[in-house]
């Protein structure tokens, strides 16, 4: 089971409707359909490109710069981390997640939004 799959059982079993994408310019896509998501989760290791560029450019759509994204990465070392945040994520988890943690996440952003 990859992240993305681990992700997805995870978030569904608590409750949380997802969309999937596989590709950053999948997640533009999605994201800009209705209804829009509440919340974005992306892996900044994307098969066509690097996810800091899909949340700049998540960002720079009035209709999608509101919704929280969660960075997930692999890398832990901070200018990735900072690189994500100033890209216009709301929060980082490192890879392997923790389902826990996921949920826990998930649920705080959810509710400030």
């Amino acid at each position: 089971m990859d992240s993305r799959d681990l992700m997805a059982a995870v978030l569904q079993e608590v409750g949380v409707a997802i969309a999937e994408a596989g590709t950053g310019s999948g997640a533009l896509e999605r994201a800009a359909m209705e209804p829009r998501p509440s919340l974005i989760m992306i892996d900044m290791s994307l098969p066509d490109r690097h996810g800091t560029e899909v949340v700049k450019e998540l960002k720079a759509d009035a209709a999608i710069r509101h919704i929280p994204i969660v960075a997930l990465s692999a890398s832990v070392m901070s200018s990735d981390k900072e690189a994500a945040a100033q890209a216009g994520c709301t929060a980082f988890l490192e890879k392997p997640v923790l389902p826990d943690e996921v949920v826990a996440m998930v649920r705080r952003l959810l509710a400030d939004v």
